[in-house]
C-alpha cells in the first residue's frame, strides 16, 4: 500500500501536486469561510430574539405605566361636577397605542422563530395580550358609565374605585405572567448565544486542529520532497559555481523537478569536458608563450647589443669628427681674418668651406647628444632663471641666420618675470632650434614671434612663424627621432631628423612638455604656419 502511494506521489507532476497543495490550503478556507458565515448569521438571529424580547419587555413596563396613568385620569374625571369623557379617550388612545406595538413585536417574534413549539409558544403571548386588550376595553366602557353611577361626586368615585379594583384582580396576574414570559425569553436566547459561542470555540478549536494536520501533511508528502530537491539543487549550483565541477544531483520521481535536475546534471558534465579542454589549451598556450618569450628574450639582448653599439658608434664618430672640424674652422678663420694675398676666388671659397664646417659640426654636436641623452650622461646645471632673458638672446643669436633669410625675428617677453629652474644654455639652444627650424620653412618677408607668457603655475614660451605648416600626416611624428617629413612640394626635409626630437628630450629633462599645432589653411586664405609651445613648471624642484 505505502509502496504503491510513494509511486503515485512520484509519478504525479510538479504541477498536479503544487496545485494539490494549492486544491487542501482553498478546501480549508473555504470551510473556514463557511463556518464563519453560518455562526454569523446564527449570531445575527439570537441578537434579534434578544433585542426583541427585551423590547417587548420594554413595551410591557410601558403598557403598565400608561394604565396607571390611566387610572389617574379616571379618578380625576370623576371628582370633576362634570365628567370630561374626553380625557378618558384621549388616555385609552395612548393605551392602545401600546397594545398596538407589543402586537407588532409578537408579530416580529413569531416570524424570527422556525414552524413548531416555540412559534405555538409566541403565538400564545399574542392571545394573552389580546385578552388584556380586552379587559382594558371593558374598563374603560365602564368608565364611560360612570356619570350614569349617580350625581354626586361621591358616588361617581366609588363606582371607579370598584371598577379599577376588579380590573386590577385580573389585569394584574396576566401582565405579571407576560413579563416573566418575556424575560424567559432573553434569558433563553442569551443561553443560545452561550451555547452558539462555545460550539463555535470547539468547532474552531478543531478546524484549526484540522487546518494544521492537513497542512502538515500536505507539506511532508508534497511541499517538503519538492523544497529538499530545491535545495539539493541550489547547493550544487553553489558549489558548480565554485569550481567543483564534479558535483552531480540524485533526480527522484518524474516530474518537471525531476528533470530540471536530469539536465543540470548534463549540464555539468559539459562544463567539465569543456574545462578539460580549456585547461589542454592552457597548458599548450602556456607552453607556446614561454617558447616566445626565451625567442623575444634573445631577440631583445640581441638588439641591446645592437643599440649599446649604434650608441658607441655615435658617440665615438662624434668625437673623431668633431676634432678635424675643429681644425677646419679655426684655420679659416686665421686666414679669413688675415685675406691679404689672398684673392677673391679663395676667400668665397674659404668662407664657403667655414659654413660647410660650421653646420657639419652642429650636426656632429646633435649626434654627440642624442648619444648622451641615450646613455643618460647628460648633466643639467638647474638654476633659478628668468625665461625673458633666454627668449631675447635666443632672438639676437638667431637675428643673423633670419636676416639671411630676409625673416622678422620679433622676441615678446612677459610682463612679469617668468622665473624657473633650468640650465640656461640648454634652454637658450632648445629655443634657437625652434627658431632655427622655423626660419628654414618661413618664406622670404616672412615673421616669426618668440613670446612668453604666465598661465596658471606653469611658464609658457610659444614660437610661431607664417610658413607652409606641416600636415596633419607629419605632425604626430615630429618629435620621433629621425623622422623627417615633406615640404611644400612634397619632397623630404633635409637633415637627420634629431632636432625636435632633442629639444623634446632637453625641455622633458626639465619636467616640461612641448607640441606643436599647425591647422590645415583654409581656402582662398594663407597658411597659418606652425605654433610650438614649450611649457615649464615655476620654481621646479
Amino acid at each position: 500500500m505505502n509502496a504503491s502511494f510513494r509511486l503515485f506521489r512520484r509519478g504525479l507532476s510538479l504541477r498536479a501536486k503544487v496545485l494539490g497543495i494549492l486544491a487542501g490550503g482553498t478546501v480549508i478556507v473555504t470551510i473556514a469561510g463557511a463556518v464563519l458565515i453560518l455562526v454569523a448569521r446564527q449570531s445575527d438571529h439570537l441578537l434579534e430574539r434578544a433585542s426583541t424580547a427585551q423590547t417587548h419587555l420594554e413595551l410591557l413596563m410601558l403598557l403598565s405605566g400608561r394604565i396607571s396613568d390611566y387610572g389617574l385620569v379616571v379618578l380625576d374625571a370623576v371628582q370633576q361636577p362634570q365628567a370630561d369623557i374626553s380625557k378618558l379617550d384621549a388616555g385609552r388612545s395612548r393605551v392602545d397605542a401600546v397594545f398596538g406595538a407589543i402586537e407588532k413585536t409578537i408579530s416580529d417574534q413569531v416570524n424570527l422563530l422556525p414552524a413548531g413549539d416555540a412559534q405555538t409558544a409566541i403565538a400564545t403571548k399574542s392571545l394573552l395580550n389580546a385578552r388584556m386588550k380586552a379587559q382594558f376595553g371593558a374598563l374603560h366602557r365602564q368608565m364611560q358609565k360612570s356619570p350614569d353611577a349617580g350625581q354626586s361626586i361621591e358616588a361617581r368615585a366609588e363606582f371607579a374605585r370598584n371598577a379599577m379594583n376588579v380590573f386590577g384582580l385580573h389585569f394584574a396576574p396576566q401582565l405579571a405572567q407576560a413579563v416573566e414570559d418575556e424575560r424567559a425569553e432573553a434569558r433563553n436566547a442569551r443561553q443560545d448565544m452561550s451555547k452558539l459561542r462555545r460550539e463555535v470555540v470547539a468547532f474552531a478549536s478543531a478546524l484549526v486542529l484540522a487546518a494544521i494536520a492537513v497542512s502538515a501533511l500536505l507539506y511532508w508528502f508534497a511541499g517538503r520532497p519538492i523544497l529538499l530537491r530545491i535545495a539539493q539543487t541550489v547547493d550544487g549550483a553553489t558549489q558548480i559555481s565554485s569550481g567543483d565541477l564534479e558535483r552531480r544531483l540524485k533526480p527522484a520521481g518524474r516530474d518537471e523537478l525531476t528533470l530540471l535536475m536530469t539536465r543540470f546534471n548534463r549540464m555539468a558534465d559539459s562544463f567539465s569536458r569543456r574545462e578539460t579542454r580549456l585547461l589542454a589549451m592552457q597548458n599548450d598556450l602556456q607552453a607556446t608563450i614561454e617558447e616566445r618569450t626565451r625567442d623575444l628574450s634573445s631577440a631583445n639582448a640581441r638588439l641591446e647589443e645592437i643599440d649599446a653599439y649604434r650608441r658607441r658608434f655615435f658617440s665615438d664618430i662624434s668625437h673623431e669628427l668633431r676634432t678635424p672640424l675643429t681644425v677646419i674652422i679655426g684655420e679659416t678663420e686665421v686666414s679669413l681674418r688675415q685675406p691679404d694675398g689672398l684673392d677673391e676666388s679663395t676667400i668665397a671659397t674659404l668662407k664657403t668651406i667655414h659654413g660647410r664646417a660650421r653646420n657639419l659640426k652642429r650636426r656632429v654636436d646633435d649626434l654627440l647628444r642624442v648619444a648622451r641623452s641615450e646613455s643618460g650622461r647628460l648633466d643639467l646645471d638647474l638654476r633659478r632663471t628668468d625665461l625673458n632673458t633666454v627668449i631675447v638672446a635666443a632672438a639676437e643669436d638667431t637675428q643673423a641666420a633670419g636676416k639671411a633669410h630676409n625673416v622678422e625675428i620679433i622676441a615678446e617677453p612677459c610682463e612679469r618675470p617668468l622665473e624657473v629652474d633650468c640650465d640656461k644654455e640648454w634652454m637658450r639652444q632648445a629655443i634657437e632650434g625652434l627658431v632655427a627650424n622655423a626660419i628654414k620653412h618661413s618664406p622670404p618677408e616672412s615673421r616669426i614671434t618668440i613670446r612668453a607668457r604666465a598661465e596658471d603655475q606653469t611658464a609658457v614660451i610659444s614660437i610661431r612663424d607664417q610658413g607652409h605648416g606641416i600636415s596633419p600626416k607629419d605632425l604626430p611624428h615630429i618629435f620621433d627621432r629621425f623622422y623627417k617629413g615633406k615640404d611644400e612640394s612634397g619632397a623630404r626635409a633635409g637633415g637627420f631628423g634629431i632636432g625636435l626630437s632633442l629639444i623634446k628630450w632637453v625641455v622633458e629633462e626639465h619636467g616640461g612638455s612641448i607640441a606643436a599645432e599647425s591647422p590645415p589653411p583654409q581656402q582662398s586664405q594663407k597658411s597659418p604656419g606652425t605654433e610650438f609651445k614649450l611649457k615649464l613648471p615655476f620654481m621646479l624642484k
